[in-house]
């Protein structure tokens, strides 16, 4: 009964990770369950057998996905911060740890405006843009920003703006240290002109 247990445990692994692969190559909507099975090496029925429906497909690499790309938490603020003062070097913080993420998720994080109505989609999206804006909201803390200035920044530090340098040949470093310059010389300018 055990080795029975393992082995369909292991064939839905590698179910999964043939669909993480593929969606990482072709995107959700255009991996087919053919697709999978074949890169699985099991049967087409197998791999509707685990997964009926892409409902229950997607959490599932998704989940698979997040343990090897390791996202950061909201929980993660104190420590990823840790003892800056400055609010640059908290930024700088903040942008290296979400910026390595980016790059080790690559392709996986990106997702077209269809695979963006799937609910797993929307819920993992929502789940980032509150981490991202936890993480620069407790780095701009000693700046006193403004919500709006907070929502701005967080926007900037999201993953397209990430993919938009990336793809214009910055890493992730000159990424961090660019992103950063920017926001603390705004924010200096915004509190040297409040009104404008």
């Amino acid at each position: 009964m055990k080795k029975r247990s393992e082995a369909v445990a292991d064939t839905r692994l590698r179910i999964v990770q043939a669909a993480m692969q593929l969606h990482g190559e072709k995107g959700i909507l255009a991996t087919s369950w053919k697709d999978i099975a074949q890169e699985a090496d099991v049967a087409l029925g197998t791999v509707y057998k685990h997964f009926p429906t892409l409902a229950e497909l997607v959490p599932a690499c998704g989940e698979l996905l997040m343990q090897r790309i390791r996202p950061p938490s909201a929980e993660d603020a104190d420590h990823l911060i840790g003892d800056a003062t400055l609010v640059s070097d908290r930024l700088r913080r903040v942008a290296t740890a979400l910026f390595a993420f980016y790059e080790r998720g690559g392709r996986h994080l990106e997702s077209d405006l269809r695979e963006r109505e799937l609910p797993a989609i929307r819920e993992w999206e929502d789940y980032l843009r509150g981490v991202v804006a936890h993480l620069v909201g407790t780095a701009l803390r000693p700046a006193a920003p403004t919500v709006v200035q907070a929502r701005i920044v967080s926007a900037l530090f999201d993953f397209p703006s990430f993919k938009a340098m990336n793809e214009r040949g910055l890493d992730a470093s000159e990424a961090a240290d660019a992103l950063v310059a920017m926001v603390v010389c705004w924010l200096e300018q915004a509190k040297e002109s409040p009104g404008s």
